[in-house]
């Protein structure tokens, strides 16, 4: 199908709002909105306010088309802008939160491998053998051959990211004092989430043991897939994508209860696993291990409780909620002072 749709001002495309059966009273206002956002960003935020189509007209276009273009009676701009500033304060409120199981887990990786070898992250011998010699996946890129295996993956990009930081101040001051390679705990100041995910995956597993007994976990192999989850939530923020009632590419797992502790037992199975809550509890988790005396669970709680007042959504319907969250210890516990 070739594609039609014409250029459109930004008064026409409020037009196109009011159209479509979205009340702006305030038509500078209106236009202002979509002058900062964008008509197309914002459209994701209209969607649930959509007629449901009949069940027999679903996914007929696509498999996310749910929704018919007539807007639900008496919406107003309002109501959408309050949908958008929700999800976007709920994004900085998570990457808050990323900051501080990154750091944690910079800290924690550098001590843990540095202490087995200073170079341990370039060193095949002092990682996981079998983890180390999995086939890579990744096809050849341009020129470049396709990596043989996860730890040929790896220093693909270590390289790459040693390469962007040449510059840093740290990096020239070690150069130009001792040359050769990076120590670990230099290096993982330039390594970002999803290398610090990577690099992890491919510790020995006693010593990925020993960094998830100390951020709370039993077990390196759920420490290791929560990474990954939390990779994805940091990337979607980072990219200020659409989170509030997102369907999420990676399904958190189940677990067993007796691995983390009592606040977060209650996310170990069930539910729905593929909306927000299931990561978002894990990063409180983590955040309250790694910084007792963080007081990010409560804000979190605080802004939830500020959702929208919309009829048909909700934070228990689109973004999984549990029943009673508010009140579990994991958002309700105070920290300890001092």
């Amino acid at each position: 199908m070739d594609y039609d749709k014409p250029h459109l001002t930004y008064a026409d495309q409020v037009a196109k709002m009011q159209q479509r059966g979205i009340v702006c009273p305030d038509q500078d206002a209106a236009i202002g909105l979509v002058e900062m956002v964008g008509y197309y960003r914002l459209s994701a935020y209209i969607y649930p306010f959509r007629e449901l189509l009949p069940p027999d007209q679903r996914q007929k276009v696509s498999r996310a088309h749910f929704r018919a273009e007539e807007i639900r009676c008496d919406t107003h701009v309002s109501d959408i802008e309050s949908l958008w500033r929700f999800d976007r304060k709920l994004r900085l409120k998570c990457l808050d939160a990323l900051e501080t199981v990154e750091v944690g887990l910079r800290t924690r990786l550098a001590y843990v491998l540095g202490r087995r070898d200073v170079f341990g992250h370039v060193h095949r011998e002092s990682l996981e053998p079998d983890s180390c010699d999995e086939p890579s996946k990744r096809p050849a890129l341009g020129a470049h051959h396709a990596p043989a295996d996860r730890f040929d993956e790896w220093i693909e990009r270590y390289r790459k990211l040693e390469s962007d930081a040449k510059n840093e101040d740290y990096v020239v001051h070690h150069r130009g004092r001792y040359g050769g390679e990076l120590p670990i705990w230099i290096a993982v100041e330039f390594l970002d989430f999803g290398a610090l995910a990577r690099l992890f995956q491919l510790l020995r597993k006693v010593d990925q043991n020993e960094i998830a007994s100390a951020m709370g976990v039993k077990g390196g192999p759920l420490l290791g897939r929560w990474l990954r989850d939390l990779n994805y939530l940091r990337n979607l923020c980072a990219h200020h994508s659409r989170l509030w009632n997102r369907t999420l590419t990676y399904k958190a797992g189940n677990f067993n209860k007796t691995q983390v502790g009592e606040d977060l037992q209650h996310v170990a199975s069930g539910g729905s696993r593929e909306k927000l809550y299931v990561p978002i509890a894990c990063l409180a988790y983590l955040t309250r291990r790694i910084s007792p005396r963080s007081t990010w669970p409560l804000d979190l709680r605080s802004h939830v409780k500020k959702f929208p007042v919309i009829e048909g959504i909700s934070p228990g319907r689109d973004m999984g909620f549990v029943e009673g969250w508010e009140s579990l210890p994991l958002w309700s516990a105070v920290p300890a002072k001092g």
